[in-house]
């Protein structure tokens, strides 16, 4: 299915691809209860939406989502979309020193499209989830390749951790997920969207290891075949215990997370409730 997709896309234009997946939308709102549900927790809850809109935006969440999921199928085709950023000097500055640094992820937006059209200077590796299908995971490591950029798959041994900490080490770049936990118990609460919500402490562990200098970005869907990267440097204090550094590190990052979710809320991509 996911080749016959992906020889559509070569053929077929985008909007008829995206029309073809919105008849799809209400079906799966209807019968995806749980994503249905954290959806609407959130436009109702968290932005504040009355009970008729929020219930709207839900369809539209998903759509953007259908539409983040097909346009990664079109870059695997060949289609081209065209990247605009703020601060990305930043980064550009960064790239050609010998310092490592993070760039801290989160799924809010379509992330992993910028890493199949903005090559880096130096080698990138990347957290990628392991339980894909095959076709995707090679896709992947096809588009990455060509971006000099690394998957580095979730592993039940940890074995992950060695690698990344190995790249930092060597003064490349680490690019990680921030906003999900997964099951671990090391976490670090923060105040985001006026209550407190658990984010995975070991990515801010790592950085602060390290000594990586940390941006949390940010790649949202701004108009038909355009993205927007947005990418905001994280500072902690100079003074305190490891412990408040990471701590302030996280609520740094979730304070970005809130900001730019706010602004695109239909591209909220956290199917599930997130201040669990």
């Amino acid at each position: 299915m996911h080749r016959a997709l992906i020889g559509l896309f070569r053929w077929v234009p985008l909007p008829v691809m995206y029309g073809l997946m919105g008849l799809a939308i209400p079906v799966y709102v209807a019968t995806d209860g749980k994503g249905r549900k954290a959806s609407y927790r959130f436009f109702r809850h968290r932005m504040g939406y009355p009970r008729v809109k929020a219930f709207l935006h839900v369809f539209k969440n998903m759509y953007k989502m259908g539409e983040a999921v097909m346009d990664r199928f079109a870059a695997y085709a060949g289609r081209k979309f065209r990247m605009t950023g703020d601060n990305v000097k930043l980064y550009d500055a960064l790239c050609p020193a010998q310092t490592p640094f993070m760039l801290l992820a989160s799924h809010e937006g379509n992330y992993e499209i910028s890493g199949y059209m903005l090559p880096t200077p130096k080698p990138m590796k990347t957290l990628v989830y392991s339980g894909e299908a095959v076709t995707v995971m090679q896709n992947r490591a096809r588009m990455f390749g060509g971006c000099n950029i690394e998957m580095v798959p979730v592993r039940e041994d940890m074995s992950h951790i060695f690698a990344l900490n190995a790249a930092l080490e060597a003064g490349e770049i680490v690019s990680m997920p921030a906003d999900r936990v997964l099951g671990s118990s090391k976490t670090v609460k923060c105040r985001f969207f006026g209550e407190e919500a658990a984010f995975p402490s070991g990515p801010f562990t790592l950085a602060l290891r390290r000594g990586a200098t940390c941006f949390a970005v940010f790649v949202v869907k701004e108009r038909y075949r355009t993205f927007k990267a947005i990418v905001s440097p994280l500072s902690v204090p100079p003074e305190g215990t490891f412990r408040q550094t990471v701590q302030a590190l996280a609520e740094a990052y979730s304070a970005c997370l809130e900001k730019v979710a706010r602004a695109y809320p239909d591209q909220w991509f956290n199917f599930y409730d997130f201040w669990e």
